[in-house]
Parts: C-alpha cells; sequence; structure tokens
C-alpha cells in the first residue's frame, strides 16, 4: 500500500521507511495455491508521515489484517 504513495509525482524522488506495524491478526491459514488479495486504504496521510489499513483475504475469506504506519524520505 505504501508503495502505491510513491506513484504520486512529489513522491517518486521518495523512499518509504518503515516505522510500525500494529494490531496484525492472523485469522486463518492461507495454502499454498490459494489467491490472495489485499484491500489497503490510506487512513493517514501528511507531508512525511501516513498510516495505512490493509486486510488480506484468500477465498473471499480474510486471513490477515493489521495497520502499518510509515515515514516518507529523500532517497541516499
Amino acid at each position: 500500500g505504501a508503495i502505491l504513495i510513491l506513484a504520486k509525482p512529489e513522491n517518486r524522488e521518495k523512499l518509504i521507511y518503515l516505522m510500525r506495524i500494529e494490531r496484525v491478526r492472523y485469522r486463518r491459514p492461507a495454502h499454498a495455491g490459494d489467491v490472495v488479495t489485499i484491500e489497503v486504504n490510506v487512513q493517514r496521510l501528511r507531508s512525511r508521515m501516513g498510516q495505512l489499513h490493509g486486510v488480506a483475504r484468500a477465498g473471499g475469506k480474510v486471513v490477515l489484517d493489521g495497520r502499518m504506519t510509515f515515514a516518507l524520505g529523500p532517497k541516499g
């Protein structure tokens, strides 16, 4: 999800730094061969920091959900 933030023209020369992963819940296992889809919503986005909430599903059932906080910084 944070990688999509880099698609914005003003963020193309920046890097994503993972700051925190929290409230991650593993609901059920995903097995080899399962198609896992990931849905991410931006909860907060400021000039240098952001927070995302994501849900992973396999077979239409939630297998994992949680939040991630990240920072945007210059390359190099």
